[in-house]
């Protein structure tokens, strides 16, 4: 692990391999995977910094739109509690549901969702494509939201199965969804950091050339 920089109150921590100790994030379950080794990124600011998680996914944007141009930004959301299958859960479905209360993605793009079917209820799973218009909206969902994702995938990426089996919110949990995301050059960036935590951000996890590019 080497600390790169603080770039406006954003620090920047980076962990060559995720198996590792390191200050980043620590995924030792991931040495029984052969898909190859994983690197990460923290981009953290203080917790009482002004805009806080928003300037950090604003300047996550800025590099990946720099640094991955041939790449599209998506907004990945699930339910992360079981919902009682009735009628109006299935009319508003995940996207409705999020907007009625609130919670829109601005500038988003190319909406997609379906539905999982559990044992005591039903679970909804989404994807959207972002926009840099979409920042300050995407916050106010991955704040509300612990079941989300922010990923960075070529252009001609396939996640049918991530949407048709869903995903839980957790890193060390959702492994092989990472793993099929980096191994195609993207990248997943996940929100951390709670009220009673001293710094908020994201953390990235990638193909080493990946974050290495990223940080570049």
């Amino acid at each position: 692990m080497m600390k790169l920089e603080i770039i406006m109150t954003i620090e920047v921590l980076r962990a060559a391999d995720v198996t590792e100790e390191n200050d980043v994030i620590n995924v030792s379950c991931a040495r029984d995977k052969k898909a190859g080794m994983l690197s990460a990124a923290s981009f953290l600011v203080a917790r009482d910094s002004r805009g806080g998680v928003g300037v950090v996914l604003d300047f996550i944007f800025t590099l990946l739109s720099e640094k991955f141009p041939e790449h599209d930004i998506w907004l990945f959301v699930g339910n992360s509690s079981i919902q009682p299958d009735t009628r109006i859960v299935r009319y508003r479905k995940l996207w409705g549901a999020l907007k009625s209360r609130g919670l829109e993605v601005l500038g988003g793009m190319d909406f997609r969702e379906t539905i999982v079917y559990d044992g005591q209820g039903i679970k909804f799973f989404g994807a959207s494509r972002l926009s840099g218009l979409s920042v300050e909206s995407v916050v106010n969902i991955i704040l509300n939201e612990r079941c989300s994702y922010v990923a960075a995938l070529p252009k001609s990426f396939k996640f049918n199965e991530a949407l048709e089996h869903g995903w839980v919110g957790d890193l060390v949990e959702d492994l092989d969804y990472c793993y099929c995301a980096c191994e195609r050059n993207g990248l997943i960036f996940k929100r951390v950091g709670e009220f009673d935590d001293g710094q908020r951000g994201f953390v990235s996890i990638g193909s080493p050339n990946s974050i290495n590019l990223l940080l570049s």
